[in-house]
């Protein structure tokens, strides 16, 4: 069966509590035969980053509902901490409600996952050949995207922990950074996170994925970003209007120095091809973005950010979900 036509945005939202006691966003027509999308989201993130977009823009979790799908949208238990506690309540919701609620069970399944939430679709696979109860949930997957996934790392995480060993010995030097004291020290603070350290290339979780057998039963597909144009993004993020009733993400740049940020990421391109333009989208190089054993790699020249709402990207993975719900129906 193929996808329906374009319910309405919001229509038949459900609260749907999770095995954490936390809730989850659960919207769309749940059409026999079309697939639930999970949506994950990446480091620091949040329940909005995929099922709301700035102004203007339209969210993940907006363009599949305009084309038939159903979604189920969640915050991760530890959004900037370590994987493995999101894995565990990912593998809860897996066990739980995507195995045992009267209308989700027998639903077919698909993952679209930005940035670090593709780790947590890989690790999620790679434990269910381990655990009989995740074997049921991942027969039913049609497909896992990945957007702008550091699978080889982040350079942008790699440079943050070389950041935090050298500017704690820079504190009478600030003013050569360009940064001021409490955002230099918000820098440090962010890149002294074991979380981050965890996204680095050789990291210990990420060379023991690399390990494991390639998940055959499953397609997978790529996405990687080659823009790193960093004064666009602050542009992107948008202006203070005169009302002062700024956007989340403005206020965003504005509370914690993202332009002082941006301007030291600029001249800090030449050591990570995740900050050059061509190569990377200012956290991922598109080279880490992608996966041996994937069905197909795609690269659009967006920002790590943009890869939230672009149109043009939610396209191409709507052409996807769309082609496999065909193939499933004949």
């Amino acid at each position: 069966m193929t996808a329906q036509p374009a319910p309405r945005v919001g229509e038949a939202a459900r609260r749907l509590r999770l095995p954490d006691g936390s809730w989850a966003q659960l919207d769309g027509p749940l059409t026999p035969g079309v697939p639930l999308v999970l949506l994950l989201h990446g480091f620091r993130g949040g329940l909005a980053s995929m099922a709301a977009a700035p102004s203007g823009q339209r969210s993940w979790r907006e363009a599949l509902l305009a084309s038939g799908f159903s979604t189920l949208s969640y915050e991760q238990t530890a959004p900037d901490g370590l994987l493995a506690p999101n894995l565990e309540q990912l593998i809860e919701i897996a066990a739980g409600p995507l195995s045992h609620h009267s209308r989700l069970r027998r639903l077919p399944l698909a993952i679209v996952a930005h940035s670090r939430g593709g780790l947590l679709a890989r690790l999620l696979v790679d434990r269910s050949g381990n655990e009989p109860r995740l074997r049921g949930v991942v027969d039913r997957l049609s497909q896992v995207i990945t957007l702008h996934t550091p699978h080889q790392g982040s350079g942008l995480a790699a440079l943050a922990i070389g950041v935090d060993r050298t500017a704690r010995r820079l504190q009478s030097a600030v003013a050569s950074l360009g940064l001021r004291p409490a955002v230099l020290a918000a820098l440090c603070s962010l890149s002294a996170s074991p979380a981050v350290a965890e996204l680095a290339p050789g990291s210990p979780t990420l060379r023991a994925l690399a390990r494991r057998p390639a998940p055959t039963r499953v397609p997978w597909h790529t996405f990687g970003g080659i823009s790193a144009d960093l004064r666009r993004i602050c542009t992107l993020l948008g202006p203070v209007p005169a009302d002062g009733r700024a956007s989340a993400p403005a206020r965003l740049a504005r509370t914690r120095g993202l332009s002082e940020v941006v301007g030291v990421l600029d001249r800090l391109a030449l050591l990570t091809p995740a900050l050059r333009e061509g190569e990377g989208d200012v956290v991922v190089a598109d080279a880490s973005a992608r996966l041996p054993f994937a069905a197909s790699h795609t690269v659009n020249r967006l920002t790590h950010v943009e890869a939230l709402w672009d149109v043009s990207l939610q396209r191409q993975v709507i052409a996807l979900l769309s082609d496999r719900c065909l193939l499933a129906a004949a």
